[in-house]
C-alpha cells in the first residue's frame, strides 16, 4: 500500500510524548515523502512544533470533540496510528476511515477500532515506554523498520527559547557548574519530599560551594519552589518558576552541567537535550526505570530508594526507604557525575 498520509495520536502526559518523538522520527526514515500529522494535548504543543519529521501538529484541546471528529475525516489519511489509546482517540481512528488503524489492544473498544492492533501488555513492563511505541510503528512494514531503525528523540529549541534562558541566567548572575533539579511531579510515581530535597540540596551546597543550583517548576508550583530555596537558606540557589512556553524549561535545561529530578516529563526533556542525568526512580514494575526510564540516552544514573523494600506502600507519593543511606548515595552520584563532565567546582 503507497502510504500518503499518516496521523499519529500520544494525547498523554510530557514524558509520554517525549518518549513517543523517536516514534516520529521513523515514521519519517520509513515514509520520507508521506504527510504525517500528529496529535497532542495543548500543554504539550510545544515539545513537538518544531520537529522536523512532522508536517503540522495539532492541538486537540482547542475543538470541541464533534468538530475535531470531522476534521480527522477530512484527512483521508491512509494510516491512523494511536501510541495511546483512550475512548476518545478510538472515535477519531474510527473517524479517519484509515485503511491502517493501529494501536494497543487492550479494553473492548480497541478489539474494534483497531484492525492492525497489537497486544502490548504494557503493564507487565518489561521494555521502554519508547519501544512499545515503536513496536507499534514496526507494525506497518517489519522489514523497512529494520532497515531504516535509528534513534532518534531530538527536541529543538527556537531563538527566543534559548534568549529567556540567558536572561535568566545573567539576570541572577550564574557563571560556573550548573545543577538543575525539578523537585515537582504530577503523582505518577513516588519521589522525596519537598523537606527531603531541601536537606539534599543543602548537603550537596556544603559539599560544592561554588556550584549553582536552578530549582524549576511550573508557575502554578512557584510559592512550594519560593519555600525550597528560602529553607536552604544558602547562595547560589535559585528558581525558574515557567510560566511560559514549555521550551523555556527546556532551554533552562540545556544549561545544566547535570540534571536531577524523579520519574517526571522534565527529566525526559533533559534525556533529549543531552544532559547529563541523576533520576530518582521508583523499583515498582510499572514506574521502574525499564518501563519509564529515558530513552536514547546513556548518560544517566538511576538512583532506586525502595529497591530493597519489598514492602514499600505504593500508596504513599512518598518513598518509605528514603534515609540518610540514599540522601548520601544521590550525593556522591551528583558529585562523581560533575567531576566525569570535568565541571569547574
Amino acid at each position: 500500500m503507497e502510504i500518503k498520509k499518516i496521523i499519529v495520536s500520544r494525547t498523554d502526559k510530557i514524558g509520554d510524548l517525549v518518549l513517543s518523538i523517536p516514534s516520529f522520527y521513523m515514521l519519517r526514515k520509513m515514509y520520507p515523502n508521506s504527510d504525517i500529522t500528529v496529535l497532542v494535548r495543548k500543554y504539550n504543543y510545544e515539545i513537538v512544533k518544531n520537529l522536523p519529521c512532522i508536517n503540522r501538529v495539532i492541538k486537540i484541546d482547542d475543538y470541541r470533540q464533534k468538530d475535531l471528529i470531522e476534521k480527522i475525516k477530512h484527512f483521508n489519511a491512509d494510516v491512523f496510528i494511536a501510541l495511546y489509546n483512550d475512548g476518545f482517540v478510538s472515535k477519531l481512528a474510527k473517524a479517519s476511515k484509515a485503511k491502517w488503524k493501529i494501536g494497543p489492544i487492550s479494553k473492548l473498544n480497541s478489539i474494534f477500532t483497531y484492525n492492525k492492533g497489537i497486544r502490548q501488555k504494557r503493564s507487565l513492563s518489561v521494555k521502554n515506554e519508547a519501544e512499545y511505541n515503536l513496536d507499534l510503528i514496526k507494525k506497518l512494514d517489519p522489514e523497512l523498520f529494520e532497515k531504516k531503525y535509528e534513534i532518534n528523540n531530538t527536541i529543538f529549541l527556537e531563538n527566543r527559547h534559548e534568549k529567556a534562558a540567558e536572561v535568566f541566567m545573567m539576570e541572577n548572575n550564574i557563571d560556573g557548574p550548573v545543577l538543575i533539579i525539578n523537585p515537582f511531579m504530577g503523582g505518577s510515581a513516588k519521589n522525596i519530599s519537598d523537606e527531603e530535597y531541601v536537606d539534599l540540596l543543602k548537603e550537596i551546597k556544603e559539599k560544592i560551594s561554588l556550584i549553582n543550583i536552578i530549582i524549576t517548576c511550573h508557575i502554578s508550583e512557584e510559592d512550594r519552589g519560593e519555600e525550597i530555596v528560602k529553607k536552604i537558606g544558602k547562595n547560589g540557589i535559585f528558581l525558574f518558576a515557567n510560566g511560559g512556553d514549555l521550551l523555556n524549561l527546556a532551554a533552562i535545561i540545556s544549561k545544566a552541567d547535570l540534571y536531577l529530578g524523579g520519574s517526571t516529563g522534565p527529566t525526559h526533556i533533559a534525556a533529549s537535550m543531552k544532559r547529563s542525568i541523576v533520576a530518582i526512580y521508583p523499583n515498582k514494575k510499572t514506574q521502574h526505570p525499564v518501563r519509564w526510564g529515558v530513552f536514547g540516552w546513556k548518560d544517566v544514573e538511576y538512583i532506586i530508594p525502595d529497591e530493597n523494600n519489598p514492602k514499600e506502600d505504593y500508596s504513599n507519593k512518598h518513598f518509605d526507604s528514603y534515609n540518610s543511606e540514599i540522601k548520601n548515595k544521590i550525593v556522591n552520584t551528583v558529585i562523581k557525575k560533575l567531576v566525569e563532565k570535568e565541571a569547574k567546582i
